[in-house]
C-alpha cells in the first residue's frame, strides 16, 4: 500500500464530468476492496499491526473518495475541502506508519500524527484564513510525494538484499511519489487566485497518472505482503515450535548448503550431536510440562555464544545437532566440552527446586569419504551414543577420526 494516495479529486466542484465521476467511483471501490484485503491479512497473519494500519488507511481513502462524490453534503466549499484533506492526511500518515511498523524502522519518529496536524493547520490557513488556491491544492500531493519516497527508502533499506516483492513495491512507490511531486508543482503554479490554464494542466496530469499509480502501488504492496506470508510459512515449516531452533527439515536445507560450501572452498565443517542425559527421568519425576521447559532451557544454553553462521537444530525428542562451518575438529571438541560444562553448571528451577541437568556429546568432522552432511551427522551420532554408554556427561569423538597419542590417550585426526 502506498502511503500518500493522491487525493486531488477534492479540487472538483459539485459539477464534474461523467469521466471524472466514474474514475472517482472506481477508486472508491478499489480502496474498499484493498481495505478488506488488508483487514483479512491482518486477521490471518497473527494480527500484524502494519496490515491493520494499511486496512484503516484504505478505509479512510474509501470515505475520502465518497465525499469527493458528494460535495453537496457540505454547507460550504471550505468545509468540503477541509474534510477530504483530513481524510487524505490520515491516509498518508497511516500508510507510512504501516511501512515503519513492518520494517521496525528507526528513521522516523514513532508518532507521526503531530506532523500531520501541522500540515493540516497549513491547509486550514491556506483555505480559510488566507486563501491561496495554489498552496492549498499543492500541500497534500507534496506531502504524498515525500511520504511515498520515504516509504520506498524504508522498504528497500529494510534488509541488505531486498526481496523481489520489495523491489517491485519500492519502485512503484518511487514512481508514484515522483508523479505526486510533479502534480504538486503544477498545483502550486495556479497561484493564489487559481490560474485556469495551470488548473486544467494539473487536473489532466493528475487524473492521467492517479489511477495507474494508485492501483500499481496497492497491488505491489499486496504482493510484498504475500511474500512476507510465504517467508513466515517457510520459517514455520523449518522451525521446531517448542524451542524455536531448526527442525530436521531446516537442518537438511541449511546443512546441505554448509556441506556444499565446504566442498567448494575446502573450509572444515564439524558436527556436534548432543542430548540431555536421563531426560525420561525428568519427565517421570516432574511431568511433561517440566520436560518441555527442560528442552527450552537446554536449547537456550546451546544457542548462547553461537555464531551467526552456526546451525542448531532439534533432530529428535531431546537430541540436538550443532553444525559448525569453518571449525576444525579440535576446535569443535573444545566447544562441545565447554557446552557440557556450562549445561552441568546451569541448574534449572522447577517449582523452586533446582534440577541438575547434564548432556552427552558426539563430535565428527567432514571427511573425504563423506558424500553428504548426513554421513558426518551419522558418525557424530555414533560418538554421542558411545559417550552415553561410557557413563554420560562427556564428549566422545567419531572413532574413524581417532588415533592413539604417545601418552596413550586418543587424539583426533581428520581422514
Amino acid at each position: 500500500m502506498h502511503n500518500g494516495f493522491n487525493t486531488q479529486a477534492a479540487t472538483f466542484r459539485p459539477q464534474m464530468t461523467s469521466q471524472v465521476y466514474y474514475i472517482i467511483v472506481a477508486m472508491m471501490l478499489a480502496s474498499a476492496t484493498l481495505s478488506a484485503i488488508f483487514f483479512i491479512a491482518w486477521k490471518t497473519m497473527g494480527e500484524k499491526r502494519y496490515a491493520l494500519s494499511w486496512s484503516v488507511a484504505f478505509l479512510a481513502a474509501t470515505l475520502q473518495w465518497f465525499f469527493n462524490l458528494q460535495p453537496k453534503l457540505f454547507p460550504s466549499f471550505e468545509v468540503y475541502w477541509l474534510t477530504v484533506n483530513a481524510f487524505a492526511l490520515a491516509v498518508i500518515t497511516l500508510g507510512i506508519r504501516g511501512h515503519c511498523q513492518r520494517t521496525r524502522c528507526q528513521y522516523l519518529p514513532g508518532n507521526l500524527w503531530p506532523y500531520a496536524g501541522l500540515l493540516y493547520a497549513a491547509v486550514v490557513w491556506a483555505t480559510v484564513i488566507e486563501p491561496n488556491v495554489g498552496l492549498r491544492t499543492a500541500l497534500i500531493p507534496a506531502a504524498a510525494c515525500l511520504s511515498l519516497l520515504l516509504s520506498a527508502i524504508i522498504v528497500l533499506r529494510h534488509r541488505d538484499v531486498p526481496r523481489p516483492a520489495e523491489w517491485a513495491a519500492g519502485t512503484s512507490l518511487v514512481l508514484f511519489g515522483i508523479s505526486q511531486g510533479i502534480a504538486a508543482g503544477m498545483a502550486a503554479m495556479q497561484g493564489p487566485t487559481g490560474d485556469i490554464t495551470y488548473q486544467a494542466l494539473y487536473l489532466n496530469f493528475n487524473f492521467m497518472t492517479l489511477p495507474a499509480g494508485y492501483m500499481a502501488t496497492g497491488m505491489f504492496v499486496i504482493f510484498m505482503l504475500a511474500s512476507d506470508i510465504s517467508i513466515d510459512m517457510k520459517e514455520i515449516a523449518i522451525r521446531d515450535q517448542l524451542t524455536g531452533v531448526l527442525n530436521r527439515r531446516g537442518l537438511g536445507e541449511q546443512g546441505a548448503q554448509a556441506y556444499a560450501s565446504s566442498r567448494r572452498t575446502g573450509r572444515p565443517v564439524s558436527v556436534v550431536m548432543t542430548d540431555i542425559d536421563r531426560f525420561k527421568t525428568i519427565n517421570d519425576d516432574f511431568g511433561h510440562a517440566c520436560g518441555d521447559d527442560a528442552l527450552v532451557h537446554f536449547s537456550k544454553l546451546l544457542i548462547e555464544g553461537r555464531r551467526a553462521e552456526d546451525i542448531l537444530a532439534r533432530v529428535g525428542g531431546e537430541e540436538f545437532a550443532l553444525i559448525l562451518p569453518g571449525t576444525p575438529l579440535e576446535r569443535a571438541l573444545e566447544i562441545a566440552d565447554r557446552l557440557r560444562t556450562k549445561i552441568e553448571a546451569k541448574e534449572m528451577m522447577v517449582n523452586g527446586v533446582a534440577v541438575n541437568m547434564t548432556a552427552s556429546f558426539g563430535v565428527a568432522a567432514i571427511s573425504a569419504k563423506d558424500t553428504c552432511l548426513s554421513d558426518t551427522i551419522t558418525r557424530a551420532d555414533r560418538a554421542l551414543y558411545r559417550s552415553k554408554r561410557a557413563g554420560r556427561n562427556q564428549v566422545d569423538l567419531d572413532s574413524s577420526q581417532k588415533m592413539l597419542a604417545e601418552d596413550g590417550t586418543l587424539k583426533s585426526i581428520v581422514s
